[in-house]
């Protein structure tokens, strides 16, 4: 029934992900594989009511509040400094007066995607930042947060300008913008890659 392949690697990441939760006892952890387990949920049942002729639009809305609010506690329990918790708080507390307020001015959750976008980039920035001046970064290939904030930042980077075009230049429809979508899925295999990658290669974090 699904001819994706981003599909195909999502399904494969959350189930990658769960193989290894005795191995990655940190906290951020669970976090990450209910991120994922969301999004291959979101996905699925988007191709259910596709079935039915239903739109999934209103799921999606739904889903970006988790999605967003997921991402600002994986960042909170990965960084440590208190300038960051601070910040991360502060942005997904504005992102979230932002997301609620789009139930009452339709023509603002659109816009939530973008501003969610940006504001979950602010936190891998606090986190590499983090990880620059940190013994960890000797062997940043062998640490897993390093692999999912590659992916969070090669998924959602791109994704701004690709809001920008869809939301805010508005230079086409979905049916007119295929190669935009196209692109899209092709960063989202590369993201499940690198998830993949990073599951299977990295070391067990010590505490």
């Amino acid at each position: 029934m699904f001819n994706s392949y981003f599909y195909f690697l999502e399904v494969l990441s959350l189930l990658v992900a769960i193989f290894y939760i005795k191995k990655y006892k940190e906290s951020y952890y669970m976090y990450f594989v209910t991120y994922l387990s969301a999004l291959v949920f979101i996905e699925t049942l988007a191709v259910v009511l596709r079935q039915y002729g239903i739109l999934s639009a209103p799921y999606y809305n739904i889903y970006t509040f988790f999605e967003y609010n997921l991402i600002a506690i994986i960042y909170y329990k990965l960084t440590k400094e208190t300038k960051s918790h601070k910040l991360i708080l502060y942005l997904i507390g504005v992102f979230n007066v932002f997301y609620f307020t789009g139930f009452y001015y339709k023509d603002l959750q659109d816009y939530s995607y973008l501003f969610g976008a940006i504001t979950v980039c602010v936190f891998m920035m606090f986190y590499l930042k983090e990880l620059l001046k940190s013994d960890s970064i000797l062997i940043f290939q062998k640490h897993l947060p390093f692999w999912i904030t590659v992916a969070f930042l090669i998924y959602y980077l791109t994704t701004v300008p690709f809001y920008l075009v869809l939301y805010v230049i508005k230079i086409g429809t979905r049916e007119e913008s295929q190669s935009l979508f196209l692109v899209q899925e092709i960063l989202v295999v590369v993201a499940n890659l690198c998830y993949i990658y990073g599951l299977i290669w990295s070391s067990k974090q010590k505490n």
